[in-house]
């Protein structure tokens, strides 16, 4: 099933990016349309969110439709896998799929549920899955609304990492390994304990705003890496916690990149802001200077 969540976690990076058909990728990627692989075309990749994909020629990667169905002609050919997420899998006589074919539609999740209530799946991976795309829409949702109200937060946090990443990680260690001990240290008065909370909501505020800054810096290089450059703050931090939600499906390594990507981030806000500190006091030791020396002459 976590190869079903990827292809369709694949759509909603689409979507998200604002892709459209391309001929120099050789992929057709359509929004809120049809897609038609013509006989005798043949193509990377086929998807479609919002509309049907009808293929009558090759498709040497996949063929995922969001919200829509796949029509695969006689003469068809798809060498990847077929996802039709919401609709239907056609498939005429002669049509051939090397890969596998799957459709996720609300009799599919419910049968699904139902067997592991009812203890008959072969593990609980499939629920996970589905949790982990709750929680990778939840963090998307709350980085569109950090993004919209609070960019300069988000914007000085990116530019330290961009600076000194590994600056920026020692600085985020020191302050994961600090979290504990200084909450010991509150415990010691009364109102030290009533302060435990602020210091548990800043943490977790900061290691959502450098994780979102951190997902900012890795979709920017990985929509570098397909020529898309100079995208907006939301597209990048879009690909980015997509990168990393994928990222976290590889074993054993996966949930390490993603701690790493928090600590990270943890150290981004703090060396922001030693850096606004930093320029705060100059600026007030120039003000000072200034008005202790009076106004330079112009001569």
């Amino acid at each position: 099933m976590k190869k079903y969540i990827i292809y369709f976690s694949i759509a909603l990076l689409v979507f998200g990016t604002g892709v459209t058909a391309r001929a120099e990728n050789n992929n057709i990627v359509k929004i809120g349309g049809d897609v038609t692989v013509d006989e005798g075309t043949t193509v990377k990749n086929a998807v479609a969110v919002g509309g049907q994909i009808t293929v009558r020629g090759m498709v040497t990667g996949h063929v995922v439709s969001v919200g829509g169905s796949v029509v695969l002609t006689k003469t068809a050919l798809v060498k990847g896998n077929v996802v039709s997420v919401g609709g239907v899998i056609v498939m005429g006589k002669g049509a051939q799929v090397h890969g596998s074919s799957k459709e996720i539609n609300s009799s599919d999740l419910s049968q699904s549920l139902a067997a592991v209530l009812n203890e008959d799946w072969e593990g609980w991976s499939w629920v996970f899955a589905v949790l982990s795309l709750f929680v990778f829409i939840g963090i998307l949702l709350m980085a569109l609304l950090i993004v919209t109200l609070l960019p300069k937060p988000v914007r000085l946090v990116a530019g330290a990492i961009k600076d000194s990443p590994l600056k920026v990680f020692l600085w985020g260690l020191v302050v994961l390994v600090s979290v504990v001990p200084l909450a010991l240290l509150l415990t010691i008065s009364v109102l030290g304990i009533v302060l435990i909370p602020l210091e548990m909501a800043i943490v977790v505020c900061s290691a959502l705003v450098g994780f979102i800054a951190a997902a900012q810096l890795i979709g920017e290089k990985g929509l570098a890496l397909f020529g898309r450059r100079n995208q907006s703050v939301i597209s990048d931090i879009f690909c980015g916690l997509a990168i990393l939600w994928l990222i976290g499906w590889i074993p054993h390594i996966g949930w390490m990149i993603k701690v790493i990507a928090v600590v990270i981030g943890l150290g981004g806000v703090f060396a922001a802001g030693l850096n606004a500190g930093q320029k705060w006091r100059k600026s007030s030791d120039n003000r000072e200077r200034i008005d202790g020396g009076g106004t330079p002459d112009a001569g």
